[in-house]
Parts: structure tokens; C-alpha cells; sequence
């Protein structure tokens, strides 16, 4: 007899200003709720309260899941979903599965040493085939948090510097690094925000890139040696900052690292000066030294800041913000991946096949 399994759903994290949702309840399609390995759903009891208007429980009884405690759904799940866990490893039975993102905390919970004989799945690890390639099981975030990132940013620079060349520069151009899913949500994001110029920079040729954009220009980038050229038809190279990045009004890195390749230098520490005056260098990957000597995680309170060396500033957004800005449309978007792909979060949990099909050690850009 095939086994079924409880599948709970924690509302939101208790992390500080995380605002989002892993499940929308119009998601719950009738097949959805009778899926054969699912014995029942649970869910946290004000579901949703701090995404949507309102708490979804009424809606949820009423689809015939159950709504209970924290604490109760923790103890009573064979498998849990919480996107940002904190601590609800602690109250879990041994042989159930915890799924979320794991990289907010300062050591994987596997490492410690109170824990034993819970299974660990990240979120970041769980690959699909999806649109015809490899993906993330959430690939659809990563559009969401490029499109988050520009409107963020731009935003936040209407209050706190509207002479910014971001802002007031006519013509204003945006170049975006890499275009995978968060670099087209970012270029798209820039086009409904009437940037008049966008340039994609992809380590593919022009001709080869699929999904492009009316409207916006392509080219190919390389990375040797401690920089990053523009590569031209002719042959011939020029380091993107003696060229295009200096001109730029906006730009935004969504290029992913990987082992093989574990940052991208586009702005070389010595050429900081070569940036235009409080431009806005978005950055929705956020890796400590990745792109620039100075990118980093922002604060959740101070999303973009003044970068400043010697005379010269620009402004930054480490792009941290996504838990708590435009939440509603994020949790769309997350419980639409993890619905849609629920048969291969399953076969994850059970080992049925594999889904991490695809090593961290690939490149996407």
C-alpha cells in the first residue's frame, strides 16, 4: 500500500519583516487536495494574515484542510514546508521533512548537534525540468526578485535622492548582468519604468539568446582574469567598465555564481572612481564581493545606501528586502512553483527519483 503523508504549511517566518506566504489557497485545486500521497494538509492557524487582507483559514476548513497551532501542525506533519525555518526542527518527529530555504541561518540545521533523524531539503537544491532546461523548483522567484529589485531601488531613490541620474537623467541607461530568470524579470521591471535605454549583457552570443525583448539591446560578456569584457563580432574585447558600465545610470547583476565560477569582478576595486556620480548598482544576488569589492547584504530597514570612496558615492541596494516588499505577488509566485511542481517535491522527499539534477557548479547567467 502506497504511503501518504501529512504535508503542513507554516503561515510565515517569525524572521523579522518576512512577509511571505508559501501557499495561496486558490492554488488548492480539487486534484491538488486529493493528490494519493497526501493524507491530509495542515495549516497554521491566521494563514496568510501577514500577505494577504485577511487570514485564509475560513477558506481552507472549508476545502477540508485542517488549520491548527504552530506547535501542533509541527508535531503532527510527516513533511513540513516553512520558507524561512527558525526553529521548528525542535518540535518535528523523527522521520519527518522540513523544505524551506536554509542560507538565513548561521549554521545548517543538519550541523546541529541537537537534532537527529529529521531530513533537510533546500529549496535553493531542488531542481525540475521546466520551459525546457534544468531549473530551480522555485525558478519563477528569481524573475520576481529582479523585477523586485528595480522597482525597489527606483523607489527608494525617488525619496532619497531624485537628482540621481537613476532618477533624472534623460535617456537613461540601465545595463543588466547576465539573463537568466532574475535578469529578465529585472529587464523587464526597467522597460515598465520607462528606462529609455536597457542593454543584456549573457555570456551567449546575441543570436542564441531565446526570450529576448523588443526594445532592448544584447551582447556577450566574458570573465578572465579578474574582469569582465564585452566581447565585439570583429573579435576584439574591452573591459566593461572602460566602456558601457561607465556611462551607466543603472546597473543591475543577476549573474549567478557557481564553484566553477565563484564571483564575477565587473567593477575592479581601483575603478570605482569610473562610475557615474550616485548612480544605482542593483543587486539582487547579493553576494558578499561578487560583481564589486563593495556588494553585500543590506539591511532590511535600510534597503538602499550611499556607497562612498574617498569623493566619489554611488547608491547600492543589496536587494534583501524581497521577504516584505511587494509580498503578495512573491507568495503568488512561490505557491504557484510549489503546487505546480508538487509531484517533484514528493519524489524529493521520498527519493523516488532524483531531483537535484543539476550541480550548483553550473554556470547561469
Amino acid at each position: 500500500m502506497t504511503k501518504q503523508y501529512s504535508l503542513g504549511f507554516i503561515s510565515h517566518s517569525q524572521f523579522e519583516k518576512e512577509m511571505r506566504s508559501p501557499i495561496w489557497w486558490e492554488h488548492l485545486t480539487t486534484e491538488k487536495r486529493n493528490h494519493p500521497l497526501i493524507k491530509e494538509y495542515i495549516f497554521e492557524q491566521e494563514f496568510g494574515s501577514h500577505t494577504f487582507l485577511e487570514s485564509a483559514d475560513t477558506h481552507l476548513i472549508r476545502l477540508g484542510c485542517k488549520v491548527l497551532d504552530r506547535i501542533s501542525l509541527l508535531n503532527l506533519s510527516d513533511i513540513v514546508v516553512s520558507l524561512k525555518p527558525k526553529d521548528e526542527w525542535e518540535y518535528m518527529q523523527p522521520g519527518s521533512t522540513l523544505i524551506g530555504w536554509f542560507n538565513h541561518l548561521q549554521l545548517p540545521p543538519e550541523n546541529l548537534t541537537n537534532i537527529t533523524n529529521i531530513k533537510f531539503l533546500d529549496l535553493e537544491n531542488l531542481y525540475i525540468h521546466a520551459e525546457g532546461r534544468q531549473q530551480k523548483i522555485l525558478y519563477r522567484n528569481a524573475y520576481v526578485a529582479g523585477e523586485c529589485g528595480v522597482a525597489q531601488t527606483l523607489a527608494e531613490l525617488q525619496k532619497l535622492d531624485p537628482y540621481s541620474p537613476a532618477i533624472a537623467q534623460s535617456g537613461r541607461l540601465a545595463v543588466v548582468l547576465g539573463y537568466g530568470n532574475m535578469g529578465r524579470g529585472a529587464t523587464v521591471e526597467l522597460l515598465s519604468q520607462g528606462v529609455e535605454r536597457v542593454v543584456v549583457f549573457s555570456q551567449r552570443q546575441p543570436v542564441v539568446v531565446e526570450d529576448k525583448l523588443p526594445g532592448v539591446e544584447y551582447r556577450q560578456m566574458e570573465y578572465s582574469f579578474g574582469n569582465t569584457y564585452e566581447l565585439f563580432s570583429e573579435g576584439s574585447r574591452r573591459p566593461l567598465i572602460d566602456g558601457i558600465l561607465a556611462e551607466a545610470d543603472i546597473i543591475v547583476n543577476t549573474t549567478i555564481p557557481s564553484q566553477l565560477q565563484q564571483k564575477w569582478t565587473f567593477i575592479p576595486e581601483n575603478s570605482f572612481h569610473q562610475l557615474k556620480p550616485n548612480m544605482a548598482f542593483i543587486d539582487p544576488v547579493h553576494k558578499c564581493g561578487h560583481g564589486a569589492d563593495f556588494t553585500h547584504v543590506t539591511e532590511l530597514e535600510e534597503p538602499v545606501k550611499l556607497i562612498r570612496k574617498a569623493n566619489h558615492s554611488i547608491w547600492y541596494n543589496g536587494c534583501n528586502a524581497m521577504p516584505s516588499y511587494r509580498p503578495a505577488y512573491a507568495s503568488y509566485t512561490i505557491s504557484q512553483g510549489l503546487l505546480d511542481h508538487l509531484d517533484s517535491l514528493l519524489a524529493a522527499v521520498t527519493g523516488d527519483r532524483k531531483v537535484f539534477s543539476m550541480s550548483k557548479s553550473v554556470v547561469s547567467d
